[in-house]
């Protein structure tokens, strides 16, 4: 290449800043721009009909704010007890061997939760399982656990095993439909 080639493609690649007339010549987007344009209102709906009323006494706030579901009641003192979540895979003869069913490593079934709860009997636990969360509580301990994966909490089952004072709940996991 000659020189005047080089300086010809450096010309193009960088014009000079002189040669557009304004700014205005030259439309900028963003992603901003596409789709239909909605106006956002930076400021907030105040009117008397949408602020509630601060609670009254000595509270700091008012029990409506509280979804539903979500428990307000709860014991800090209780220390929690000692658990392990696992993940289990059925697998028969045909994975095992000639690799059939088409499961691969990271396709499990259920999650088993084993709960160590020392001097307990089982009459004395109060268990609720939904299907991101188990919540278990005695009088001695208290577990909420946010669970990894959802769960099909209709379709588990829990054990008592006396000799090892644990709880150990199966609960089948909520599969994907595009899963195997």
């Amino acid at each position: 290449m000659a020189m005047t080639d080089i300086s010809a493609l450096a010309t193009m690649l960088n014009p000079k800043e002189e040669d557009s007339d304004s700014d205005t010549d030259c439309v900028k987007y963003t992603p901003a721009d596409v789709g239909s344009r909605k106006s956002k209102s930076k400021i907030p709906d105040v009117t008397p009909s949408t602020v509630k009323k601060a609670p009254e006494g000595k509270d700091i706030w008012d029990p409506d704010f509280v979804p539903e579901g979500v428990t307000t009641e709860h014991e800090e003192s209780r220390p929690q007890p000692q658990y392990d979540v696992c993940f289990k895979q059925n697998v028969g003869t045909e994975d095992m061997f000639l690799g059939m069913s088409g499961k691969h490593p990271g396709s499990n079934d259920e999650l088993i939760v084993t709960i160590n709860l020392p001097n307990t009997k089982s009459a004395d636990i109060d268990l609720n399982v939904t299907d991101d969360r188990v919540d278990c509580w005695t009088s001695a301990y208290a577990l909420r656990l946010h669970l990894p994966k959802p769960v099909d909490s209709n379709q588990g089952s829990a054990q008592w095993i006396t000799d090892k004072e644990q709880l150990r709940l199966t609960l089948p996991l909520k599969k994907d439909d595009f899963l195997p």
